[in-house]
């Protein structure tokens, strides 16, 4: 499976950033790509992107959360495009805040997508992976499931908890000798939408400065947070998940994989290059 003809990728989260990135990326290797996204138009538009460049992809709309939508979802993919070979769960969701006036509804949420979601996706689709003949899933975790940031507590819980349920899940899927690998992906600063609104606020949190840099832009923030200077692009993502899909990784399971220019190796301290 390093060329991915003849299976279908399986998306979530797949409206904008690294997952519509990944669906381009998987499609562009010849898999049928599934968008999905609780957005459903931005859903739609990532498929009509991947059909328009000669690709092959269906679109759906999916909210993680739910355990029905799940089983919907695939059901459909059961009957439509090439056998499930691999899922990407992408969906994710942030919260900013300090752990002592944080909404408990506020942590729910958080960990209803990034938790509950990856968990219901490999539930629902492993098997059918496995029943394709094997196939791999990459979770998407975070630097930030690596280290603790203060105001962030629920995201990096959450994404802690990925990052080791994904090695649970691996082991248990090597004890039942189905083919499927289970790795997870830890990207830290990286170039998307979701950045480009946010970075200012997630920057304050991450180098626990109160005195928010509003009058940076995201590249300035990127160059004060990140070692090597600069932000990933989500394309430079995407190949890493791309990889972990494919055959030139068919050893590789239970582990997780830093895309972060040397966030988590804490070798210029907390706030990066300033």
């Amino acid at each position: 499976m390093s060329g991915l003809e003849g299976c279908a990728a399986f998306v979530t989260g797949a409206g904008s950033g690294i997952g519509r990135a990944t669906c381009l990326t998987l499609a562009a290797r010849g898999a049928f790509v599934w968008s999905t996204d609780a957005d459903t138009e931005r859903a739609y538009a990532t498929a009509a992107a991947i059909q328009q460049a000669g690709g092959r992809a269906a679109a759906a709309h999916l909210d993680v959360r739910h355990e029905h939508a799940w089983q919907e979802v695939l059901a459909r993919a059961d009957a439509e495009g090439d056998p499930l070979r691999i899922l990407v769960n992408c969906a994710g969701k942030s919260a900013i805040a300090e752990t002592f006036t944080m909404d408990l509804e506020d942590l729910r949420l958080v960990m209803a997508v990034n938790v509950e979601g990856t968990f219901l996706g490999m539930k629902h689709a492993i098997p059918r992976i496995a029943g394709a003949g094997g196939g791999a899933v990459v979770n998407m975790s975070s630097t930030l499931g690596l280290r603790g940031v203060p105001r962030m507590a629920a995201y990096c819980g959450s994404k802690g908890a990925i990052r080791l349920m994904t090695k649970a899940v691996a082991l248990e899927c090597a004890d039942l000798g189905n083919g499927v690998r289970v790795n997870s992906v830890h990207p830290g600063v990286v170039e998307t939408p979701a950045w480009d609104r946010h970075s200012s606020e997630e920057a304050a949190a991450l180098t626990a400065d109160t005195d928010r840099p509003d009058v940076l832009d995201p590249h300035q923030v990127a160059r004060r947070m990140v070692p090597l200077g600069v932000a990933a692009s989500a394309e430079e993502v995407a190949e890493t998940v791309a990889f972990l899909a494919s055959d030139a990784a068919q050893h590789i399971t239970g582990t997780e994989i830093v895309i972060d220019g040397g966030m988590a190796a804490g070798c210029a301290g907390p706030g990066g290059n300033r």
